[in-house]
């Protein structure tokens, strides 16, 4: 369907603004969308993914994710970090050796990456800032949707950095990142419902808070978490 009109100011509508149509052409018909304004299983919008991308919803998820992935590449960069990019096959457990995906590999076994840091480490005292943007695997057991089989991560690296310079490029990157967010992704925010003040709330500096303090929070909470414990 290609549709031909001028765009103009209404207040009355959703957006605010219209379309007044003048051509309107039908280049073939279509079946029946699969997708109803009725609650779906994940399973059936699955099944459906390339339709369901179609949706406000899922069109705003995607909006943020790019604006967030923006944000990262744009912080790095502009703060004179060299992207050297990782390998996804590599013969190194970096991670654990509980949680490998295992291949073969010309007649070796190589894994999917569970972490570019042990590159990064080497990319860092080569360039003094480095950081790999990529994603890692991890086989880790779960029966949920929400885990950690494949995601993406930023790692940055510097040479000679203590912990309390870690914090504030850790603290500035996180504020950079929710700047860009609020400033260009308001409208895809608002699609998803969230709370804007509470992004807004977010100030420097960030408590510090020792570990051992951790473990006092979480006892207290209720959660079985000793001093050692990662």
């Amino acid at each position: 369907l290609s549709v031909v009109g001028d765009i103009v100011q209404n207040d009355k509508a959703p957006s605010g603004f219209e379309m007044v149509v003048s051509s309107l052409e039908i280049h073939h018909l279509s079946t029946d969308y699969p997708i109803t304004p009725k609650e779906h299983g994940t399973d059936f919008l699955m099944n459906n993914r390339h339709l369901w991308l179609r949706s406000k919803r899922q069109h705003a998820i995607l909006k943020i994710r790019h604006g967030i992935i923006k944000a990262i590449r744009d912080f790095f960069d502009s703060n004179d970090f060299t992207l050297c990019d990782s390998p996804i096959f590599t013969p190194n457990a970096a991670e654990g050796t509980s949680t490998l995906f295992g291949t073969e590999y010309f007649g070796n076994t190589a894994y999917l990456a569970q972490t570019g840091q042990l590159y990064g480490e080497a990319a860092a005292m080569a360039f003094g800032r480095h950081y790999n943007f990529g994603p890692t695997f991890r086989a880790e057991k779960s029966k949920t949707r929400r885990h950690l089989t494949e995601f993406w991560m930023v790692e940055p690296e510097i040479a000679y950095c203590d912990i309390e310079e870690d914090m504030v490029w850790a603290e500035k990157l996180i504020l950079f990142i929710i700047g860009r967010v609020l400033e260009n992704c308001n409208s895809e925010l608002e699609v998803l419902e969230r709370d804007l003040s509470k992004l807004e709330s977010i100030k420097e500096p960030f408590p510090r808070v020792s570990y051992t303090e951790c473990v006092d929070i979480l006892s207290k909470g209720g959660i079985e978490f000793k001093w050692g414990d990662d």
